[in-house]
């Protein structure tokens, strides 16, 4: 008699698998065969729901989105639009230690854009994501004319306390990536 899998719980498992490669190993560890090894199986319990690299890549990227959503929504239960604004900017920090690891996993990921095309189709997927955050939460904290400048100025300031941080860990704990993103948002006029 056939064992029952739950379909849902077997995608999610891969998908989470494959995150877990990616930030450990970089893009070029993130294959079919590396996720199956992960998960302790043949190449056909992913090739089963994810037959190519590119679905791989795209699951990856939906359920990051999918469960931004759910992760912000209760972060920003109760705060008002400033409030809103400061949590999204600390979540988009690698303020812990497995935040760094996933981070350290993207940029790693975003050294291979051009070479592979499902690794463009991430890198682009995240950037619309991240600016559409960002100007989601700006819109009610500044004039309509300028949200888009202010949505560059939060995206370049974000990033570069990302690669900061994980180009040289041990030099930015939490405490200096809040400082220079509160010196931001100061000078920004955000605070």
């Amino acid at each position: 008699m056939p064992r029952y899998v739950d379909h849902d719980q077997r995608r999610a498992e891969i998908v989470e698998a494959a995150r877990y490669v990616l930030a450990h190993g970089g893009p070029a560890e993130l294959t079919i065969r590396s996720v199956a090894k992960r998960l302790g199986g043949s190449i056909t319990l992913v090739t089963h729901f994810y037959p190519t690299r590119p679905e791989l890549m795209r699951a990856v990227v939906t359920a990051m989105n999918e469960s931004f959503d759910a992760e912000l929504a209760d972060l920003e239960t109760g705060a008002d639009a400033r409030g809103r604004l400061l949590i999204l900017l600390k979540w988009m920090l690698p303020l812990t230690e497995q935040d760094w690891v996933n981070e350290s996993g993207r940029v790693q990921l975003l050294s291979q854009r051009g070479k592979d095309a499902s690794v463009e189709e991430f890198a682009d997927g995240m950037d619309t994501r991240m600016r559409d955050l960002l100007r989601q939460h700006l819109e009610p904290l500044v004039p309509e004319d300028r949200v888009e400048t202010y949505v560059d100025l939060l995206r370049v300031t974000v990033n570069g306390i990302v690669l900061a941080a994980v180009e040289h860990h041990d030099d930015w704990p939490a405490k200096r990536q809040l400082t220079v993103l509160d010196e931001a948002l100061s000078a920004f006029g955000l605070r």
